[in-house]
């Protein structure tokens, strides 16, 4: 599985991160590199399903271990954070990477879809970074946080109502935990993926909106891949990134230089929402 194998990150041999949603996709990619550079990793994935694959998939030994849990739920946060230390004492770098997104205009949402999306993105990124810092040790050691938010906390697009809330949610906390936490020597900063072939982002990678987010990539036409993410992320929790928080870097290819479009049109045409009769 290609997964930051090419990236001149340093090996982070003995280092403890806790990754979320690391069962698939940027995750699971984010995962795989951390384990290929010497860290340990502990993942909290929600889908049993996923847990077994990519168990299957990455490999690790006694340098992985997952905790089947919602990071919506506190108890479940905690017991992925209780676990870390069990196994591997400290924890120095989170990774907040679980997500999930729907497509439907704001008249259509459901308050149970509302709930869903802004509970996974935002809320379990308060609930993971909480954690993460009511843990970490005053030890002088460096310790950082990656969040994984989207071109859509920049860009709002039509149908993504509460994706694009939550996202930008997640990267106004991203600076505000970089202020807070960084009295602590704890570094904050986020993501912004583009297009990502993912099982998530599958929808976006194909047809006409595939095509059209391709013409606003700027180099190397293609979408991104995991590894495309996990490299600037191993990067963000590196020592060459000491002096780096409080940042929100796009992953894109320069897909946002152009600007994103509303898709929902084109989503629709394609056939891949409906909305209620």
């Amino acid at each position: 599985m290609e997964a930051g194998l090419s990236s001149p990150v340093p090996h982070l041999d003995g280092r403890t991160v806790v990754v979320t949603g690391g069962g698939s996709g940027i995750g699971k990619g984010i995962a795989a590199a951390l384990l290929e550079k010497g860290a340990n990793v502990v993942v909290l994935e929600i889908e049993p399903a996923n847990i077994k694959s990519a168990s299957e998939e990455l490999g690790g030994g006694d340098r992985i271990a997952w905790h089947e849990g919602s990071v919506s739920v506190a108890a479940d946060v905690e017991a992925a954070f209780a676990l870390a230390a069990e196994r591997f004492g400290q924890v120095h770098h989170l990774v907040n990477n679980a997500g999930t997104a729907s497509l439907s205009l704001v008249e259509d949402t459901t308050e149970e879809d509302w709930d869903l999306i802004v509970d996974t993105l935002l809320k379990g990124t308060f609930l993971c970074t909480r954690a993460f810092a009511r843990q970490a040790a005053d030890d002088g050691e460096s310790r950082s946080i990656v969040n994984i938010s989207s071109l859509n906390a920049i860009a709002a697009t039509d149908g993504l109502g509460h994706y694009c809330a939550a996202k930008a949610g997640v990267m106004q906390f991203t600076q505000t935990c970089a202020g807070e936490l960084g009295r602590r020597g704890i570094r904050v900063n986020a993501i912004g993926p583009g297009t990502v072939n993912t099982p998530l982002g599958a929808g976006f990678t194909v047809g006409q909106i595939g095509q059209e987010f391709l013409d606003r990539t700027l180099v190397e036409k293609r979408h991104q891949n995991p590894s495309d993410i996990a490299d600037v992320a191993l990067f963000l929790m590196s020592p060459a990134a000491q002096r780096i928080t409080g940042h929100f870097v796009p992953v894109d290819g320069g897909q946002h230089v152009r600007g994103l479009h509303s898709y929902w049109d084109v989503a629709l045409e394609q056939g891949l929402v409906e909305r209620p009769s």
